[in-house]
């Protein structure tokens, strides 16, 4: 038996173990061709180049979530301890109907680097119960889980981060920045339907579509605009 063939039985064994755990021994090693899956209990790791698992990894499937910037993730979180580094990878991070916590089929891919920093990824796939996201460079994976979409972007300010959640919205929108912002809504035929210095927007009584949120720091004058859907 060829060392492809027993990788893919290591790989069969554990997607259905019902611990939803993988753990390589003290002496052990696990070998993933590029191209090939290794599903851990629902998230599937696809290296984009082969990857060698490394002595003392666990990849261990949890039904709690995270706390994220604008709420709790998914009830699924999957922990990679110590970090699986330098992985260049596709993600398929699968989820049901109890693990959804309250969040959309529109939510976002997070994950956290062996030094504790979240980062959010677009979902590439638009399938629900799977979000995708393609990692090329290589990166640091020690916690994977799913959370409502949160667009974020800095600014020409340089640190100044502004945060805008959640997006898909039915509801309230919310604004996090520090400072002062002026806001204006317009519709996609740049008519401005609101203007506000309120970081809480009511999207309720919009129509469903599309819509664009121009944000001026009143500190320093400039402007980022974000798309806005309606749910």
């Amino acid at each position: 038996m060829n060392k492809i063939t027993l990788i893919f039985l290591f790989v069969f064994f554990f997607s259905f173990s019902s611990y939803g755990q993988v753990s390589v021994g003290e002496n052990g090693n696990i070998e993933v061709k590029a191209g090939a899956t290794l599903d851990v209990a629902g998230l599937e790791i696809i290296p984009i180049s082969d990857y060698n698992i490394t002595a003392g990894v666990t990849i261990n499937k949890s039904d709690t979530s995270i706390v994220l910037p604008n709420g709790d993730s998914m009830n699924r979180s999957y922990y990679l301890d110590p970090s699986m580094e330098n992985l260049s990878t596709v993600l398929v991070y699968n989820y049901e109907d109890a693990d959804m916590n309250g969040i959309t089929h529109n939510a976002k891919m997070v994950v956290v680097d062996g030094s504790g920093n979240s980062m959010e990824y677009e979902d590439t796939d638009e399938l629900d119960y799977q979000v995708t996201s393609e990692f090329q460079d290589p990166g640091s994976f020690a916690i994977v889980t799913a959370g409502d979409a949160t667009l974020s972007i800095e600014t020409v300010d340089g640190e100044i981060l502004i945060s805008i959640f959640p997006n898909p919205t039915s509801s309230i929108l919310n604004v996090n920045f520090d400072g002062e912002l002026y806001l204006s809504i317009h519709n996609m035929l740049g008519q401005q339907i609101l203007e506000t210095n309120d970081k809480q927007i009511d999207f309720s009584g919009f129509e469903k579509g599309t819509y664009i949120l121009v944000a001026q720091n009143l500190e320093s004058g400039n402007t980022t605009n974000f798309k806005i859907i309606k749910e």
